[in-house]
């Protein structure tokens, strides 16, 4: 596994701070426009996911389960969600707080519940979403019966291409490499692969996140992905990136980057990338949300506008005319994009370490230790490299 040390005891120590999910929150749907038709969006809560428990990603906190699934309960909340879903959906998504596949988060026994339950779904595309660790002959079979008729695809949290970035910006635990071995596996069962892919990483520059997403989405397509989710990271409470804003290390990314993103790719490309999760879903009471993605007050609603468009229509037009939208915000962003390096600062990455090890009181030795592999690390992924480069 791709383990930072001190990455993961400082996100363990952030979720043990987490309050359990309550149980009114056992189970959630949303319905909205999508890809030229209807996505349904199912999720329910299990024990959460195992990776986030032992010290997880920077960014996610999707649900902290109880321990003890109340599963009849939660079975029936889904049953009755179904009776009422009678629609035809483009896209049906079926997401647990963690790994569908994962079977100490949802177990056979309760994957064939969902298939009982599954059996009247009328949709296109039927999507689950699990790690690319937990990807397996069994868990597959699981899906090819779930939803018969429809297209199968498997939803991989991918976040970066960059196995440095993975290990010492997310704290992902995976390597590139396993999502490639997924692959494989999704294809050879007859399925689809869709990447989940972050704009917005962590101890690095905006410039520096924008150039890295841009080729980790050129690498999955190259690398077999049937289609890319594109996620610019909100700001949710419990979470490392939460502690990193609330001490001045860290900000959400500006929607002028994701357009410009989306912007260098050809219309064929465009048509392979969604985009996802660019505006709080849920709205301020239910939400852990406390910072998105934006703009300016000025300009910010007409450009959620054009986002909401585009994830409905994927018309590469709405694209163009973001990156000449004229605002003075998009013209700062511009300069900011023009003074900002290219190449990811190992000093500044260095600087916020030592500084999140001093809130956590880290252990001296164990911090040096994973610094000196972080430098080692760096030294050898992009030495005579530029990140802007190849």
């Amino acid at each position: 596994m791709n383990t930072n040390n001190v990455l993961r005891q400082i996100t363990y120590e952030i979720y043990k701070q987490r309050p359990v999910m309550p149980e009114k929150m056992r189970t959630n749907y949303r319905i909205e426009r999508a890809n030229g038709g209807l996505l349904c969006d199912l999720w329910f809560l299990t024990v959460g996911c195992i990776h986030d428990a032992q010290g997880g990603c920077v960014m996610c906190n999707y649900g902290k389960g109880s321990g003890a699934v109340h599963w009849d309960k939660i079975l029936g909340e889904l049953k009755r969600i179904m009776e009422r879903l009678t629609l035809e959906f483009e896209d049906f998504l079926l997401t647990p707080s963690g790994s569908m596949l994962d079977e100490r988060e949802v177990s056979r026994s309760m994957r064939e519940d969902l298939c009982g339950i599954l059996k009247g779904v009328k949709t296109k595309r039927f999507i689950i979403e699990s790690r690319a660790d937990t990807i397996s002959a069994e868990g597959l079979e699981f899906v090819k019966k779930a939803v018969p008729d429809a297209e199968k695809y498997i939803e991989i949290g991918v976040e970066s291409s960059d196995n440095w970035i993975l290990k010492h910006c997310i704290n992902k635990n995976t390597t590139y490499e396993m999502f490639q071995d997924a692959v494989r596996k999704i294809h050879d069962a007859g399925m689809h692969v869709t990447a989940n892919i972050g704009l917005g990483y962590p101890f690095m520059s905006e410039k520096a996140a924008v150039i890295n997403t841009v080729r980790s989405i050129r690498d999955v397509l190259n690398d077999g992905a049937d289609s890319v989710v594109l996620f610019p990271y909100h700001i949710k409470k419990g979470t490392l990136l939460h502690v990193l804003s609330e001490n001045g290390m860290y900000s959400c990314v500006s929607f002028w980057s994701l357009a410009e993103v989306l912007g260098h790719f050809s219309e064929k490309e465009l048509s392979k990338i969604q985009i996802s999760w660019y505006k709080d879903y849920f709205g301020e009471e239910k939400s852990y949300i406390c910072s998105s993605p934006g703009t300016c007050p000025n300009c910010e609603r007409e450009v959620l506008k054009a986002l909401d468009e585009y994830r409905e229509t994927q018309n590469p037009d709405i694209i163009r005319r973001l990156r000449e939208y004229p605002c003075s915000c998009h013209a700062e962003w511009k300069r900011q994009m023009d003074r900002e390096n290219g190449q990811i600062d190992i000093e500044r990455t260095e600087k916020e370490y030592r500084k999140l090890a001093e809130i956590y009181q880290t252990d001296r030795q164990l911090l040096e230790q994973e610094i000196g592999i972080m430098k080692d690390e760096f030294m050898r992924r992009y030495e005579n490299e530029e990140l802007a480069g190849k």
